[in-house]
């Protein structure tokens, strides 16, 4: 009997041990410039004001950024230049029998051909891609002249455009191209040519690429401070791709953990959100089990770089300085444990042990008990 007593003991040994052994989430600060996993760490305090604080500006340079370079003072004079595959309609005036020879059948306009070529009757081929409209009727008139006709009165019409064309995917009703003509051709322009934003359209990262360079174009913010969109102008070959709400936000979160009144994630699509803003929408700090003096911002601004930002929320003061502080896309916000907090959990693990063992003792009592008494 006194060996089953001794197994249990260990039994409850090794129990206990497991207990004490358990997984608890604890923030185990480093020191500055410590290494982590290949990283260097960097230690922050924003009560002190140790983080990046921009104040808002209207100044039109800052905000544009680096689509300052796409931005024209003025609209230049446009010139379409004619290119395969879009269509010419050439009118001699008085000559119905060149400018349709086939009559009611003929299509409307010529189409160029892809190696840029025209036919016009008794005017023979001619290289229209490059040509402007008005050099075009420049170079007929002048073959007529030389041909059949004393000075013909001849005229030259884009009928359709289809050679220079913006490439337009995303969130659209219509993805697919938007052609060039004699008008500039703008964002806004584009945009209604393949029917406008859908519902689910992100107009804050719109992607402009243009030989090999991606532009991210907050259409929203450009229209809400009235610069001119018009501005922006397209030039042929661009791509635009306007992505769906449902995949940017869940690229750009925040993430809290810890002693919160939850435990959740927060956009950061529609606009800054500050630490303070972070923590009331995830309940704010338990009032129970959370330090309030140890708040943490977990950011790792590169890959070999981390930066814990520390906060000492004792004094609600400090929620004033938190609010400047805003957070960036996949930052985590953690509050920490208090030790009253740590040890409460460290004692539910073990009481049920305990109990388990008590009750386990009294059982072998018990049966000694009987079994001295049986003898």
């Amino acid at each position: 009997m006194k060996k089953y007593f001794l197994t249990l003991c260990s039994a409850a040994s090794l129990i206990l041990t497991g207990c004490f052994a358990s997984p608890t989430m604890k923030m185990s600060l480093p020191s500055d410039s410590a290494e982590y996993n290949g990283a260097t760490v960097f230690l922050h305090s924003i009560n002190d004001g140790d983080f990046e604080y921009v104040e808002t500006t209207t100044d039109t340079t800052v905000t544009l950024g680096n689509l300052e370079e796409l931005v024209v003072d003025s609209i230049p004079p446009l010139e379409y230049r004619i290119g395969p595959l879009d269509k010419v309609k050439v009118i001699v005036w008085e000559h119905p029998e060149l400018t349709s020879p086939l009559g009611e059948y003929q299509e409307s306009g010529q189409q160029i051909r892809p190696d840029g070529k025209l036919f016009f009757p008794y005017a023979g081929e001619i290289q229209a891609a490059g040509l402007t409209a008005q050099e075009l009727r420049d170079e007929i008139t002048k073959r007529l002249s030389d041909k059949i006709l004393n000075d013909p009165q001849v005229d030259v019409q884009i009928s359709s455009h289809h050679s220079s064309k913006v490439t337009i995917t995303g969130a659209v009703h219509h993805p697919g191209y938007s052609y060039f003509s004699e008008l500039p051709k703008t964002i806004p322009l584009a945009i209604a040519g393949v029917g406008g934003f859908t519902s689910s359209a992100d107009t804050e990262n719109m992607e402009l690429r243009r030989d090999g360079k991606i532009y991210v174009i907050d259409y929203k913010k450009l229209f809400d401070q009235n610069i001119p969109l018009d501005r922006i102008l397209l030039k042929p070959d661009d791509q635009i791709y306007v992505p769906s709400t449902s995949i940017t936000q869940k690229e750009n979160h925040a993430f809290l953990i810890g002693e919160l009144g939850k435990t959740t994630s927060i956009s950061l699509k529609k606009r800054e959100v500050s630490l303070t803003e972070a923590l009331v929408s995830a309940g704010g700090m338990n009032k129970v089990t959370a330090s309030s003096s140890s708040v943490y911002v977990i950011r790792n601004s590169k890959k070999d770089r981390i930066d814990v930002y520390h906060l000492d929320a004792k004094n609600v003061m400090s929620l004033v300085i938190a609010d400047h502080f805003v957070l960036e896309e996949h930052d985590i916000v953690y509050v920490d444990a208090s030790g009253l907090a740590t040890w409460n959990r460290l004692i539910s693990q073990i009481l049920p042990t305990v109990q388990t063992l008590y009750y386990g003792v009294q059982t072998v009592r018990n049966i000694q008990l009987i079994s001295n008494e049986m003898e």
